[in-house]
């Protein structure tokens, strides 16, 4: 459970990123990977070049709760960036259609043969295993790196939220918005975060 709700329950879905990216985030909308010219880059290169050969770097992946292990990884590995998670709502990818992997990508074999349309895709994860969240299991983990991606440009203007971990990045990012002229929520939630 995030914050006493089901992740099935959950409205958002959440993209982490380091904060030093906002700024270009917000005045060049949310971008997938291949159109991006310089950013902080958290990933790792296997993951990068296995994303690059299958073409999902031609999209934006978001996941279905924070805290999951992709992000408890990234975030052990960069103890001294400051991270943030950008969110959309559920009903905005399903506005659009997102695309779905019901598990992590590197699980799925072959992988297109795996995705799903948005309403499908949702039918298609486990939530029952997902909400075990036993990351020891090697099957549960990858089902809770599910991923919903598209490959559109999100503009700022669409994020739901952007989550923070502590006050000084709640004013690093309230600084930017209105630099943007923009007003999406700010939340502080110092438990999403390692």
């Amino acid at each position: 459970m995030i914050d006493g709700i089901r992740e099935r329950d959950l409205k958002e879905l959440y993209h982490l990123t380091d904060i030093k990216n906002l700024d270009s985030i917000l005045a060049n909308n949310l971008l997938p990977r291949n159109m991006i010219k310089t950013f902080s880059d958290v990933a790792y290169a296997d993951i990068i070049d296995f994303r690059g050969k299958m073409g999902l770097n031609d999209y934006i992946p978001f996941h279905f709760f924070p805290q999951n292990p992709f992000d408890g990884i990234v975030q052990r590995s960069y103890p001294n960036i400051d991270f943030i998670y950008i969110c959309i709502t559920k009903a905005l990818a399903r506005y659009n259609n997102f695309i779905i992997f019901p598990k992590h990508p590197r699980s799925l074999f072959p992988l297109w043969d795996y995705k799903y349309c948005y309403d499908d895709g949702i039918k298609a994860i486990n939530w029952d295993i997902l909400e075990k969240r036993d990351y020891k299991d090697n099957d549960n983990r990858h089902i809770c790196m599910a991923e919903c991606l598209t490959d559109l440009t999100i503009p700022a203007n669409c994020f739901s939220c952007i989550v923070v971990k502590n006050q000084n990045s709640y004013f690093a990012v309230k600084k930017l918005l209105k630099k943007y002229n923009l007003n999406t929520p700010i939340k502080i939630k110092q438990n999403w975060f390692a």
